[in-house]
């Protein structure tokens, strides 16, 4: 399972929407195929290991990360190819979370083939945190990230906050974006630093491409905006029904999407609607990078799945946002009230520190 956990991480950032998968096909204590799921509407793990056989695969044990299909969709169910080759046990890293693929399992078992399930789950989990994330939880999977100075602020009282980070700190969040579906700012963050949020230092994935997404509960943001003139097909902005036709009618002439999300209390974009909305519009990962109120929000909500922190060897001193207020924007009176990182570590890039650990345990299995 180790063997076919690795041949999926060969297709990284290539089979989006689709799940990493690897396969390895044994008899009589030799590996006799090896296969791995390469892009979004080519065959799939199983069938790739099947083809390769070098012997006959009546009577083999074959080790997969993810359940094999039962559905037809661009290619067909990969629980049919196994059952026709004859294999005569399945050993599955993880269910299939998503309902349409389901229940390749049950087929097989069916036809007589042994399936175990369980082995290296928590390994198979991690493989596609997004795609798990996406059909467990019917959300994506949220990456929250900002960067500090060593002394915990996020700004000049001034409200500069270019550069915190070194080039090679900025060069890892790029390889973020470029790891994401969608990445999102708030209309503060768009406005002050111009930002279009594409990506300039890392490789582009071939799978669907970058959504940049700006929370602007009014649409004060321009279409001459450099975020929307990049790419405007690319482009995307979230607003309530406070924002006028004109505006959205002038946005969408531009050639960006603009979608009308359910507002909270306080008269902006609710993080829980947000959502769903997002969900249905296909983006499995979204990375979150933007100041106090955008992250308060997220963590508000409890929609935060993962953490990644630059911290910078700078003293800014009298700065405007304090780390503190990020995390909590209601300061907490007890230990115990903080929030914890598990499954943390620490990097240490070119003199910044950087800090990433995990929020949610949906993908850590007892």
């Amino acid at each position: 399972m180790l063997r076919a956990l690795e041949l999926a991480r060969r297709a990284e950032g290539c089979t989006r929407p689709n799940p990493l998968v690897g396969c390895v096909i044994v008899r009589d204590g030799r590996v006799i195929g090896e296969g791995f799921h390469a892009r979004a509407g080519q065959p799939h793990a199983e069938r790739e290991a099947l083809a390769s056989c070098t012997n006959d695969s009546r009577g083999s044990t074959m080790y997969v990360t993810l359940e094999p299909c039962a559905h037809h969709g661009r290619t067909p169910p990969c629980a049919d190819a196994v059952i026709d080759a004859e294999v005569a046990r399945v050993v599955v890293a993880q269910r299939d979370p998503n309902p349409e693929a389901r229940g390749g399992i049950e087929r097989l078992r069916e036809a007589g083939v042994t399936v175990d399930t369980g082995t290296c789950k928590r390994e198979a989990l991690l493989l596609n945190p997004g795609f798990n994330t996406y059909h467990m939880l019917c959300r994506p999977l949220i990456t929250l990230k900002w960067a500090i100075s060593a002394d915990g602020c996020t700004s000049c009282a001034s409200g500069d906050s270019g550069w915190i980070s070194n080039p090679s700190s900025r060069r890892v969040v790029h390889e973020l974006r470029a790891a994401s579906d969608g990445v999102l700012v708030g209309i503060e963050t768009a406005v002050q630093d111009q930002a279009r949020l594409t990506i300039r230092e890392a490789e582009i994935s071939p799978g669907p491409p970058l959504r940049r997404i700006v929370l602007d509960s009014t649409l004060r943001i321009a279409p001459t905006h450099p975020l929307v003139e990049t790419d405007p097909a690319t482009a995307v902005i979230c607003c309530t029904e406070k924002a006028s036709l004109e505006k959205k009618k002038k946005l969408t002439d531009a050639g960006a999407t603009v979608l009308r999300i359910e507002q909270d209390e306080q008269g902006r974009v609710s993080i829980p609607a947000l959502m769903t909305v997002l969900h249905a519009e296909g983006i499995q990962s979204l990375l979150v990078e933007g100041g106090r109120r955008l992250a308060g929000s997220f963590l508000a909500a409890g929609m935060v799945d993962r953490i990644e922190v630059f911290v910078a060897p700078l003293l800014i001193g009298s700065g405007k946002e304090p780390l503190s207020s990020i995390v909590h924007p209601d300061p907490i009176s007890r230990m115990d009230q903080a929030l914890r990182l598990h499954h943390s570590g620490v990097n240490v890039v070119e003199g910044d520190v950087h800090m990433h650990g995990w929020l949610t345990k949906h993908l850590f299995p007892d």
